[in-house]
């Protein structure tokens, strides 16, 4: 028995890291004119990915400042 035909839409992306933040602009809004049908979805995904990325950083810089006041004599 044949399989049937796998089409998979793709994306390639070629991005000057030098301006992440436009680049990645760039990229999130051609997902979305791709996907208009599931613009919320995406834009809500990548919503929690940022909110857990910036979580992790604040829990890292906390922890570093404890570490940093414990070094120095400050703790309390």
């Amino acid at each position: 028995m044949r399989e049937l035909a796998k089409i998979v839409s793709t994306l390639e992306a070629h991005r000057d890291l030098t301006r992440p933040v436009e680049e990645i602009t760039q990229v999130i809004s051609a997902v979305i004119a791709s996907q208009p049908h599931k613009r919320k979805e995406i834009l809500e995904g990548l919503d929690l990915a940022v909110g857990n990325a910036l979580a992790e950083i604040q829990a890292q810089e906390e922890k570093d400042q404890i570490t940093d006041n414990y070094n120095s004599g400050k703790v309390s």
